[in-house]
């Protein structure tokens, strides 16, 4: 009893690391926003998707070099579905989260293309390297897309460039800020490598001692759990009336980690897929992204009601979990 309450407390602990960690690390990114200038928002948008999923990739990839891939899959998967159920959800039971037809065009195609491409390559049993490395490839277009969009954009780019950086600024915790940003960003990359760390041992060690599938522990506690300090930004956004910031956060992130984080994984450690794998947990990540993507298509506004059908389907991912883990 007493390991399984100090597991719980490590991981509490590694879970405010992370979060103060992203803080100062993305606080150290707003004077490098402000230099791109107008002329590069695009970039700028980019260093946002980068830093909400690099406590996932940080995560997969010392997982995977723990020799424990299974449990870097789970997490790069169910951190997909935490961040369309837990984020855009939780915030659109706040206020209905506006969408800009950029943002549907830009990442909403994107968002449910790359799950069935992932669906299709992962039947065959296995994810390899070179697939791997494919999908990496796979996000320069993407990049490119992100790039033209914004270079087509109307509306004025100094308002653009703010709004990058108020997205910084409220990602992680926000207490405790550091004004130098070399410090900032020494000590936020040193405490996100640390939380992310201790986080992936601690997942490890409650696998073991309850006996749990990896896979599921990855794909629960461990897309949880990094999750959090991006649920409280994207709450704070929503607050603010920065509806659309907290959609494009949730596909930009996803993009990145089912291309980049599912292929530097796949490059360090060929992924097995499972049969549960194929029948319930890639068609739960379609599901849940073509329901978001019906969702902004609709209305070009994810509303309450689709909020609580956001929220559900996550209840109901979980206690697939359970029962096809049991």
């Amino acid at each position: 009893m007493t390991e399984i309450l100090l597991s719980l407390l490590l991981v509490i602990i590694s879970i405010i690391a992370i979060g103060k960690g992203s803080d100062w690390f993305t606080d150290s990114l707003i004077p490098i926003a402000r230099k791109l200038g107008t002329s590069r928002i695009g970039v700028g948008l980019l260093l946002v998707s980068v830093s909400v999923s690099l406590p996932e990739i940080l995560i997969v990839i010392i997982g995977v070099l723990e020799g424990h891939a299974p449990l870097s899959f789970g997490v790069a998967l169910g951190s997909v579905i935490c961040n369309i159920a837990l984020m855009t959800g939780f915030c659109a039971l706040i206020r209905p989260l506006q969408v800009s037809t950029t943002i549907i065009l830009r990442d909403g195609i994107f968002s449910i293309i790359v799950p069935v491409l992932i669906f299709a390559v992962g039947s065959t049993g296995k994810i390899s390297r070179i697939e791997g490395f494919a999908f990496f490839l796979l996000f320069i277009p993407y990049l490119i897309n992100v790039l033209l969009q914004e270079r087509e954009r109307s509306e004025p780019k100094e308002e653009r460039l703010k709004e990058i950086e108020v997205e910084l600024d409220l990602l992680g915790f926000s207490f405790g800020k550091i004004r130098s940003p070399w410090i900032a960003f020494t000590l936020g990359l040193g405490l996100l490598l640390a939380g992310a760390h201790l986080f992936t041992s601690e997942l490890i060690n409650i696998s073991g001692l309850f006996n749990i599938d990896e896979r599921f522990i990855g794909m629960t506690i461990g897309a949880i759990g990094p999750s959090i300090p991006n649920i409280m930004a994207a709450y704070h956004a929503t607050k603010k009336g920065m509806t659309d910031v907290v959609v494009s956060e949730t596909l930009g992130s996803n993009v990145f980690t089912l291309l980049v984080t599912l292929g530097v994984l796949a490059v360090l450690s060929p992924v097995a897929i499972t049969h549960k794998n194929i029948m319930f947990d890639i068609p739960a990540v379609m599901v849940m992204s073509s329901v978001l993507f019906v969702f902004m298509l609709t209305e070009k506004a994810v509303s309450k009601a689709e909020g609580i059908i956001l929220i559900s389907g996550y209840v109901l991912f979980i206690i697939g979990q359970i029962v096809f883990s049991g």
